[in-house]
């Protein structure tokens, strides 16, 4: 399908956000722990299943650009903008979720994998319940042979955004955060 260009308003608005979630994103001192069970699956020459929560998606995008994973972005509006900011960490996006070209998402993200890239999935999305792994994950796991790598993040100082379903963490500049590998 042929996307049209999002109104002058949403594009500067992708700009901006961006822009200034890298720049947060880059003074975060983020520490790795087990790193070394995502080093030995890559060094594999095979790709691998990242897998994380959505809340963390903000730590996990800053990240995770070293690695260039694809991610799945919602096919709605909002998610026009997601795919805009998110593509600014260095990640590739695949758009489709559960609710919305589903099928589409998967054969993308599949086509990702197949092709030796890595993919990155929040298990609890698009809409919760938090913390609630969805099927998905291991469908494709399971039809493609590919090992999955669980991470979770944690920072030091943070707003958690607590009236919204997936209670995204949004560190504070210049704080400290661990991402923990499975």
């Amino acid at each position: 399908t042929t996307r049209t260009k999002p109104p002058l308003p949403e594009r500067a608005l992708t700009f901006l956000s961006g822009n200034l979630l890298r720049l947060v994103g880059r003074t975060l001192r983020v520490r790795h722990e087990g790193e070394s069970h995502l080093d030995g699956v890559l060094a594999s020459g095979r790709p691998a299943i990242l897998y994380g929560l959505h809340g963390h998606l903000l730590i996990g995008a800053c990240d995770l650009g070293r690695h260039q994973p694809y991610v799945m972005i919602s096919e709605s509006r909002d998610g026009e903008i997601q795919a805009g900011i998110i593509g600014r960490f260095g990640l590739g996006v695949v758009r489709g979720s559960s609710k919305r070209k589903g099928a589409q998402a998967l054969l993308g993200l599949v086509d990702a994998l197949r092709g030796g890239k890595d993919i990155a999935i929040a298990v609890d999305g698009p809409r919760g319940p938090v913390y609630e792994v969805k099927q998905g994950i291991t469908y494709i796991a399971g039809k493609l042979s590919i090992p999955i790598v669980p991470l979770s993040v944690a920072a030091k100082r943070a707003w958690v955004l607590d009236k919204i379903w997936d209670k995204y963490l949004l560190p504070l500049p210049f704080t400290e955060c661990v991402i923990m590998y499975g």
